[in-house]
């Protein structure tokens, strides 16, 4: 990776904890359940996609019952979250193919497993791209990935630290370049945060952005005459 690019990473990485605190990484879930989750999580906001996993944990308490389930029952149960048909039908072929191949429902034998291997696994079963399994290696097994949704894609962009030709799903592999240089789990964390609240998709906050002066979709702006908001 170019030593500039990197010491603009640093920079930006700083600059981002400054306005939106260190993170530290934690494993609040284990494997299946965050599977499950990101699942639920495609397509809707995470307040829809929290009540829609505690809405399918009422209804179907354990893992075995949830895959016993008819598809029509669980798209009730997380109906919620959006897209119900579609995210049933895979949350119950996620589950009966894990059952399949290990005789249980468990992931927890990821765990020793090296970041290649797991991904590679986890692409392997109908439903799942580089995003969900970035963010069951993230967020259920701390390893030192960046998951990147719609927010990272576009902040990442604009600042010029990821190519502006790289799809989200290329992203994954590019910001495997930054390991050791930065906390990836934080930077995810706080581009996220700051997508959120100051670059927006439409009308970007620019003028109150900290980030500014590293920001080449800034520059653009400044260049054209153009005014920031």
């Amino acid at each position: 990776m170019n030593k500039q690019l990197v010491k603009k990473v640093r920079q930006i990485d700083r600059l981002l904890e400054e306005n939106y605190g260190q993170r530290i990484q934690t494993q609040s879930k284990d494997p299946l359940t965050e599977l499950i989750v990101t699942v639920l999580s495609q397509n809707t906001n995470d307040r829809n996609r929290d009540r829609a996993f505690e809405s399918l944990k009422r209804s179907f308490p354990t893992w075995q019952r949830m895959a016993e389930a008819s598809p029509a029952k669980l798209a009730s149960a997380i109906r919620i979250g959006g897209l119900g048909r579609i995210k049933a039908n895979r949350i119950l072929n996620m589950l009966r193919d894990i059952y399949k191949a290990h005789g249980s429902y468990d992931l927890d034998f990821l765990k020793s497993w090296s970041d290649a291997k797991i991904r590679d696994y986890l692409l392997a079963i109908e439903g799942v791209g580089p995003k969900t399994a970035a963010c069951v290696l993230a967020f259920a097994l701390r390893r030192d990935v960046m998951p990147v949704d719609t927010h990272v894609h576009r902040v990442s962009r604009r600042l010029g630290i990821l190519p502006e030709d790289h799809s989200a799903d290329k992203a994954h592999d590019y910001f495997l370049g930054f390991k050791g240089a930065v906390n990836l789990y934080q930077l995810h964390l706080n581009l996220i945060e700051h997508g959120r609240k100051v670059c927006h998709a439409r009308n970007p906050e620019c003028g109150a952005c900290q980030l500014r002066r590293h920001c080449r979709y800034y520059r653009q702006l400044k260049n054209s005459g153009a005014q920031a908001a």
